[in-house]
Order: structure tokens, then sequence, then C-alpha cells
């Protein structure tokens, strides 16, 4: 058991014609019946926007000292709220929320998620609801099957990092393919320098973590179609247990950071890489 070291946030902007923001939204955490971190999505590890059709990924380092009331042994529905907050007069329209924790004992802990959000977040009360929470969900197991994904990724900020050529995921368990996912244009800016994307990938065959973990030929293999080089940042991979309705369990599968670049030009990076399993 201790405390948790770090929130992470991907929140990505429905498309409607006002359903972006400039302002500062926040994201809070309740435990306890308080509120144990209030803070605007800004930090130096924040990468995209606001604006409609966008992705925001935010991360927020926690210190040790004075973060201790976020324990990672109090963590169930009833223990824990998280919500988003805005203050501002003017109104922005989430769509898809995934929040995760990051803990010395336990490693990754999805939080949150709700993939339907539908209400406007606004501080004029007739425009809309200053806080609205995001759905509390339980952290898989190895055996927790897992029927749809959600893929996480942050490009570089840097000269040709971006890329236009469609990037893929492919896992084999001993069973053989289980998916293979294309990831082609989408409303969202794709893969370009300094953007955050976040994907709902289809999976073909169930699968767990544990069959992965345990095979001696499976294996997470992220590729690009093309020579346009593609740098990622961070790349994070998450099992969801339902493939329509809202999951309940979330298993996270992989969380990389600098993996190199990837293209079909091998004078640039290389054509796929595989996943570690997280």
């Amino acid at each position: 058991m201790g405390v948790l070291t770090s929130v992470s946030a991907a929140i990505r902007t429905r498309t409607g014609r006002k359903s972006g923001t400039s302002a500062r939204p926040r994201l809070v955490i309740n435990q306890g019946g308080r509120d144990v971190l209030d803070k605007e999505m800004r930090s130096p590890e924040t990468v995209g926007s606001l604006k409609r059709k966008e992705c925001l990924y935010y991360f927020e380092a926690l210190p040790l000292e004075g973060m201790e009331d976020i324990r990672d042994d109090r963590l169930g529905p009833d223990d824990l709220q998280v919500r988003l907050a805005f203050d501002e007069y003017e109104t922005w329209e989430p769509g898809l929320a995934l929040v995760w924790a990051r803990s010395r004992e336990k490693g990754t802990i999805p939080l949150a998620l709700d993939m339907g959000l539908t209400d406007a977040l606004s501080g004029d009360e007739r425009a809309g609801v200053s806080s609205l929470p995001v759905r509390r969900v339980t952290s898989g197991a190895a055996d927790t099957p897992i029927r749809r994904m959600l893929l996480v990724v942050v490009t570089y900020d840097a000269p040709y990092a971006g890329t236009d050529d469609p990037i893929w995921v492919r896992i084999r368990a001993d069973a053989g393919l289980v998916a293979h996912h294309i990831v082609t244009d989408t409303p969202q800016t794709d893969l370009e320098i300094d953007t955050a994307n976040i994907y709902e990938l289809a999976v073909e065959v169930p699968f767990t973590k544990g069959e992965l973990a345990a095979s001696k030929t499976g294996e997470i293999r992220l590729g690009i179609h093309g020579s346009d080089k593609w740098v990622p940042k961070r790349i994070c991979l998450f099992g969801l247990d339902e493939v329509s309705h809202a999951p309940q369990r979330v298993v996270p599968l992989v969380r990389i950071s600098d993996p190199g670049p990837l293209s079909a030009d091998p004078t640039e990076g290389v054509p796929s890489i595989v996943l570690a399993l997280d």
C-alpha cells in the first residue's frame, strides 16, 4: 500500500461547432469527502488542446509530501470521485475522458472512464454545469476479458516528428491474431507535432493480459504504413471489458515513453516495435 505518485488524463472534446474552449478546466479528485487534488489541466507535460475535435493529454507528478491522502489502498468506486470542473463564462463540451494514476506499489491504476459525456461545462449556470463527474471504473485483473481497447499517443514537439501515414496495432496470442487495427484519419489532428490523440481500437477475439504475459509467441506490436516518419513521445494502451456498453473494468496494457521513430524507410526509423506489457 502507498500513495499515488502521478495522475494522468486524456480528454477528447466533442465535434460540435461551439464545443471547444481556450480556457482552463480543472481536474478534481475527491477522497473521503474532500478534494485532495484540484488542478488546472496545464503543466509542462500537458500536450494537445481543448479545441473542438481535439484531445488534451494531461500529466501531473504528485509530490509524496502533502499527497498522502490519495492512497492506492482506498480507490474503490465509493472511496474516490473524479470530476471535471470549469469556472469560466464560456462553455466546453468534453466527449471522452480517461483518467488513471500511478503507484510505486501497484503500477498503473485506471480511475475513471466515460466515453459518452453529453453535458456542457460552464461557469454560467444558464449555459452548462460547473462540475461534471467522470464515471469511476475499477482496474481489470490478469484474467479480465479484453473486448475493446483505447490507445493514447503523444507526438514529440520537434521538426518532422509528425506523420500523415496511418499507424497500426496488432496483437497476437498463442491462439493467433486477436486484434489488428489500422488508425486512419479521424476528426482529431492525427499524429501531428506536439499533439495528443486517443483512439478506440477493435478486438476481433477477446483475450486477457495474463494470456499475453504467459505466451511464448504473443506480443503487442505497433507499426506504421509508410515512410513519413513518426516520433511518438508516449504510448499508453488500455483494454476494456465491454464491446459497446460502458466499461466497468479497464486493464492497463502498455505504458512506454520515447520508443524511437517509426518509419518504413530504414534510414528514418523502424517499421514496427514490440510494446512491452505494463
